[in-house]
């Protein structure tokens, strides 16, 4: 017997763990069919399923009027549902000039920062998004066309912690008979309809023309290709993970990226290390092959002190040992800025999300190191209960404990060592316990408490791209 929908969606969020019992959930709702089909299947799964919504709605200033309204509708429903909700408008189209994107990617960007930083605001651990079958068949598609990689070939992934989508194996006519017999009247977006941006001539006449002259099942076919994919792909990306600590110095906004033995890379790990760079610096989209290939024939041809533009706006400096990656808002300022990252106590065990630099630490307890402090992950013996460890930025007068010093050194004259310009140093996370530096992600390990290894238990603590 065929399953229901909200037995698919039920599934879905148990085999891939999406949601826990007491988890906040922050579902992002336009007004459209999939998302306002996917608050109404999560309200019904909340007590089943023990967990609490939130809805986020983001005005991109596109359409006016009729986008407020849009708006106060989506606070209406939400609020006759018993879900609490957090509306915000922002200027798409002014962010999309001041980063020299597309005003698509642009969207992206806002509604990623806004959604991250809602979830530190409120203390969430999940946002649900409505993706569903048919999305994930025409970002698949639309990848191939435009040119991609492993990494965009994988569509749509059903967990990105903390993104997890519950609709993804459902097909869009699927929910839309699923709003027609619920009596659901979501709104339309009527851009949605128009052959301009590519994702809708994929929808609108490529699919449909497949299907009919080429494959029947095609959207089927795809997501089963999207689910092999995500597999090869999430090996690979551990691969690169592992070659990141070795080549990737910094880590953070200003990344460098070491020439050491980079000829001896296989060229699928050059290109996954630059865009692994690129994406540290804050840019998610805009890089394409050809760009990757410019910066690694700038790594081998080009001149100390020369400089590479990429798109969103990011240079690439050509160091003695290394390419330095950073954003040109940064360059020709006559005073540093202090835009550090918000202070707040590291969650143990669990994970805390860090917006300003779009990563999170993963804090476990553990009976065993299971190896040796890298990069970007350590591991701090400790006893009794855990640690009040704190997150932040530099402070004037910090100071780290380092091997082979007696003492300890001041954290700006570390950074000068390390050759790290100004304008990065505030956007350098700092992990410190009672005002002293422990650890410096993909920079530095304090000797202390490290040293002491007879202590009985760990706190793991490992950084990640959000």
């Amino acid at each position: 017997m065929k399953k229901d929908v909200k037995e698919i969606v039920q599934d879905t969020i148990r085999k891939y763990q999406m949601i826990e019992p007491g988890d906040l959930v922050i579902i992002g709702v336009s007004g459209g069919p999939d998302s306002l089909a996917l608050l109404h299947l999560l309200t019904a799964l909340q007590t089943d399923l023990d967990f609490r919504l939130h809805v986020a709605h983001v005005d991109h200033s596109f359409r006016g009027k009729e986008a407020e309204e849009e708006a106060r509708w989506v606070e209406k429903t939400a609020s006759q549902w018993g879900v609490p909700c957090t509306l915000t408008k922002i200027n798409v189209p002014e962010v999309a000039r001041e980063k020299g994107v597309s005003s698509q990617e642009a969207g992206h960007f806002v509604r990623r920062r806004f959604f991250q930083e809602l979830l530190q605001k409120l203390g969430a651990q999940k946002i649900a998004l409505g993706h569903q079958a048919d999305d994930q068949a025409e970002t698949l598609l639309m990848h191939f066309l435009v040119g991609t990689g492993l990494e965009g070939l994988q569509g749509i992934i059903p967990v990105n912690r903390p993104l997890i989508r519950p609709l993804i194996f459902l097909r869009r006519k699927e929910i839309e008979l699923y709003c027609q017999e619920n009596a659901l009247e979501p709104r339309r977006d009527p851009s949605n309809q128009k052959s301009v941006y590519l994702r809708n001539k994929v929808r609108n006449q490529v699919i449909p023309w497949l299907e009919e002259k080429i494959n029947p099942n095609l959207v089927d076919t795809l997501n089963r290709t999207a689910c092999i994919i995500q597999q090869d792909e999430d090996y690979l990306q551990k691969e690169t993970a592992e070659l990141a600590q070795r080549f990737i110095q910094v880590g953070l906004t200003g990344s460098s990226l070491s020439m050491k033995k980079w000829t001896v890379l296989h060229p699928s790990m050059q290109r996954r290390l630059i865009r692994d760079v690129y994406r540290r610096v804050g840019e998610n989209q805009g890089l394409t092959f050809l760009h990757v290939e410019e910066v690694r024939k700038f790594m081998e041809e080009g001149q100390v002190g020369k400089v590479l533009q990429l798109p969103g706006r990011v240079r690439v400096e050509k160091a003695y040992a290394e390419l330095l990656f950073y954003h040109e808002s940064s360059v020709g300022q006559e005073q540093e800025e202090h835009t550090g990252i918000k202070e707040q106590l590291l969650k143990i065990p669990g994970e805390t999300f860090i917006p300003e630099t779009g990563q999170k630490i993963i804090a476990e307890l553990v009976e065993q190191a299971s190896s040796e402090n890298k990069a970007e992950k350590i591991y701090i013996p400790w006893e009794g209960q855990p640690p009040s460890l704190v997150v932040r930025s530099r402070r004037p007068g910090d100071r780290i404990s380092l091997a082979g010093l007696g003492g300890t050194k001041k954290l700006k004259a570390y950074f000068s060592e390390r050759k790290i310009p100004r304008r990065q140093r505030d956007r350098i996370l700092l992990i410190s316990v009672e005002n002293s530096i422990i650890w410096i992600p993909a920079l530095a390990v304090s000797r202390k408490p490290t040293e002491n290894k007879e202590q009985g238990g760990f706190l793991a603590l490992t950084i990640s791209n959000f």
